[in-house]
């Protein structure tokens, strides 16, 4: 062929070749279904095919094998090179025999892997025999033959079609049993589609389905791809690179990656590629491992009429599994799946029909009851045509986690609540390119669960103090009845805020270790401050808490324009396990505006048994001083905007013996009851509140044990600027020669938790009777927010063995 001719032809075949094939699916915790338009040639790789006249077979072909049989459950066929010397053909291509299921369940992978192919072009005929090893019917090793005659090279060197083939007889060993994997009987008819080399730029989108708080959520991506040369293997190597980034604000707005490189492998229409961070770390996969499932690839590489696509638009949806794609990172280390489309050039293939812009919503911190901040999210119609019934719901995501019923734990009012323009506001109609706005408001109503729980626990309201304040979370979800570029109908933006108590607490957590029966523990100063523009007034004393074997009824809580109501302001909790303390109670609560009756979360004091059981009707921790009932604070920057407690820890015979009994320390929470008003000239604002602990303090006692510590149980650092290291702090153990167990105390072992504290000691292998020793530690953070640890001692006395003391650690990274 004249070579300015074959030239035209090839480029008439780059904008006019169409091909389809099935889409393929993938095993891994990330699905990705991509779609990709690359610059083409008629050769199967980055390398140029030979030069010489006549027809050309040089490239990547995906075959297709049909039968009248039922012996294979699939084409036996998949994709491979091809390389061409004259008239001779040579190359590899994969293949997997899948035997039908009998049951309905999956299909059974019989034999699979690369086939060496020879064959012979003459003409516009090419015949080809692929040779794959296999077993006789003996069990011996042999080769079995996949003969494909007659297939017609189309004009432009594209497609081979009209063939037929035939098989030899082969067997395999599936689940130990020798099984015919292919037979004679076995024919029919067989074609193959040329397959371009997947190199170029692309642009698309990934459209998550199970990633935390970012499930729905649609992220631009771009990137590039580049194929390797052809060398007549079953596949050729591909590499490249994905940019997560918004292309309007070139922000990265996907919360698990920003860049990441990908290496992998092509084999006729099946992709495989490996994702790696920019570290190095492997940190994903594109597609399934070929020859393990039912169809055994992945992710399916076809052509449009301008562009190039590899994808699997049926992807994984939410809670299935399909391609893969999981993400280890810090920042997402429960990894996504969803479906990546990617395009190259002007092509409209993996457009969504809408966009939601911005792609989240963060709002700044702000105090509790102030008045509502908003931001705006625009849905637009993204394609050619006009939508109708677009369905539109918001709504909190996260109110469990403060109180079971839903809403705020102190009033029954949500955080955020969203007003729109859209018509309707529910079942959405847009003209093309039209759009409407939603606008969120925030207004929070906590910062902190109550009940709190401690740190670790498992309960929906397992939220450690330490951890507060908690962001506040609700999502807008817009479903797409049809149109959409993959299987996935919902586009969501997630929106967070955080509330920040009006009275907060110096410390989130006080930590004490074991006192004998009898002795007392230093005092423990507790500071709140007010940290808002309005003056907050603590409680007084009220009526004094009392013990009950069963939990009461729940009691409404007087309001606040009905006079004093009958509560202390400064209220201690008991939730250990020990079963010697009463379980906290629901009540209701009158707040501002009266018509709303809202849970509020409220508890008894906590106490030792009444003497009737043995006990002496004291509280186990103690307000040894107390300089906040009923005082008021001044607004934040003047004087007198906080004040202080003392807590001691003062074990009760009871409770003691009922420790030393089940080696268990105590777990006591402290709540502050307070009322603050708003701004009289704001009417949005309610005129006063009951605050109720909305920070709550966590107290805990380590179990019963000879060694005291000194200061106390617990370190903290406070914040400290990333990567910089703080000033050290110390604890003194001492060994109690007054405690009933008194004696040398050896240790065992000692685990230092969290990578971030450094620990140093001068604690000798036995620690002595009335001896001491000294543990300091050094807070480095390398990650910014809370940063816990924690040191665990393991000892042996006379009469405890495995015992444990431990030293709690708390930083947070700035």
């Amino acid at each position: 062929m004249n070579p300015a001719r074959k030239h035209i032809k090839e480029q008439k075949w780059r904008t006019t070749h169409k091909r389809s094939a099935p889409a393929m699916t993938g095993l891994c915790l990330f699905v990705l279904v991509i779609v990709v338009f690359t610059t083409l040639s008629c050769g199967g790789g980055s390398s140029p095919a030979p030069s010489q006249n006549g027809p050309q077979v040089v490239g990547n072909w995906q075959f297709t094998l049909t039968t009248t049989s039922t012996s294979f459950a699939a084409s036996p066929l998949e994709g491979g090179f091809l390389l061409q010397q004259n008239g001779s053909i040579t190359g590899q291509i994969e293949f997997s025999i899948l035997l039908p299921s009998t049951s309905g369940g999956a299909n059974t992978n019989c034999n699979s892997g690369s086939a060496t192919v020879t064959g012979t072009m003459s003409g516009q005929s090419v015949n080809l025999t692929a040779t794959i090893g296999s077993l006789d019917q003996s069990g011996n090793p042999t080769s079995q033959t996949i003969a494909l005659s007659g297939g017609a090279l189309s004009a432009d060197n594209s497609s081979m079609q009209n063939g037929t083939y035939s098989v030899t007889s082969g067997y395999a060993l599936v689940n130990g049993q020798l099984v015919a994997c292919g037979t004679a009987e076995d024919a029919g008819n067989w074609s193959a589609t040329l397959v371009p080399p997947l190199t170029g730029g692309f642009q698309g989108f990934f459209h998550s389905t199970t990633g935390v708080g970012f499930a729905n959520q649609n992220f631009p991506v771009s990137g590039t791809f580049n194929q390797g040369p052809n060398i007549g293997a079953a596949s050729a190597t591909v590499t490249g690179t994905l940019l997560f980034e918004d292309p309007v604000s070139l922000l990265n707005d996907y919360p698990c990656l920003s860049t990441a490189s990908v290496n992998g492998t092509i084999s006729g229409n099946s992709v495989l590629l490996q994702i790696f961070s920019t570290n190095g770390t492997a940190v994903g996969q594109i597609g399934q491992t070929p020859g393990s499932g039912n169809p055994p690839a992945a992710v399916t590489f076809d052509s449009t009429q301008s562009g190039y696509v590899v994808h699997n638009l049926n992807g994984a949806t939410a809670g299935n599994s399909g391609g893969g794609y999981v993400v280890t990172t810090k920042s997402c280390a429960a990894g996504d799946s969803g479906n990546l489309c990617l395009a190259v050039g002007g092509s409209k293939a993996c457009n969504q029909p809408i966009t939601l812009t911005p792609f989240s919503l963060s709002f700044p911190p702000q105090l509790l009851g102030s008045a509502p901040t908003t931001q705006t999210i625009t849905l637009t119609n993204n394609s050619s045509a006009a939508l109708s019934g677009l369905q539109l719901q918001f709504g909190d995501v996260d109110s469990l986690l403060f109180y079971s019923s839903g809403g705020g734990d102190f009033n029954g009012v949500p955080n955020f609540t969203e007003q729109n323009n859209c018509t309707p506001p529910r079942s959405v109609t847009l003209n093309s390119g039209a759009s409407c706005a939603i606008t969120v408001f925030f207004s929070p109503q906590q910062s902190c669960p109550w009940l709190p729980q401690p740190q670790g626990g498992a309960s929906v309201l397992g939220v450690a103090p330490a951890m507060c304040p908690l962001p506040l979370t609700a999502s807008l979800t817009v479903n797409v009845p049809s149109g959409s570029a993959d299987a996935d109908s919902e586009f969501s933006v997630p929106v967070t805020g955080t509330g920040l108590s009006l009275v907060v607490p110096s410390v989130p957590e006080i930590d004490f270790g074991w006192e004998a029966l009898g002795e007392s523990s230093g005092a423990e100063t507790l500071t709140f401050t007010n940290q808002s523009p309005h003056p907050v007034t603590i409680l007084p004393a009220g009526e004094p808490c009392a013990y009950s074997n069963s939990q009461p009824p729940a009691l409404p809580r007087p309001p606040v324009s009905s006079g004093q109501p009958m509560v202390s302001g400064i209220q201690l909790a008991e939730t250990a396990s020990l079963g010697l303390i009463s379980s906290p109670i629901l009540s209701q609560s009158n707040t501002s505006p009266p018509s709303v009756n809202a849970p509020t979360v409220d508890f008894f004091c906590e106490t030792d048994p009444p003497r009737s059981n043995g006990g002496s009707g004291l509280p186990n921790v103690q307000i040894s001083h107390d300089e906040c009932s009923g005082q008021t604070l001044a607004a934040f920057g003047q004087p007198g905007n906080s004040c202080s407690v003392q807590v001691t820890f003062v074990p009760q015979p009871a409770t003691w013996a009922a420790a030393v009994h089940s080696n268990q320390g105590l777990d006591d929470f402290l709540e502050l009851n307070s009322t603050w008003c708003g701004d009289p000239n704001n009417p949005a604002e309610p005129s006063c509140e009951i605050d109720s602990g909305r920070f709550p303090v966590e107290i805990k006692t380590n179990p019963p044990s000879p060694l005291r510590m000194f200061p106390s149980a617990g370190m903290d650092f406070g914040s400290v600027v990333k990567g910089t290291g703080s000033n050290p702090l110390s604890i003194t153990l001492f060994n109690d020669p007054e405690d009933s167990s008194a004696g040398p105390v050896t240790f065992t072992a000692k685990l230092v938790t969290g990578a971030d504290y450094l620990e140093s000691d001068n604690c000798p292998p036995v620690l002595a009777s009335n001896q001491s020793c000294t543990v300091t530690v050094i807070f480095t953070p390398t990650i910014v927010g809370l940063d816990p640890g924690k040191i665990t001692f393991t000892f042996n006395t006379s009469t405890q063995m495995g015992s444990v003391q431990t030293i709690y650690l708390r930083g947070t990274g700035m």
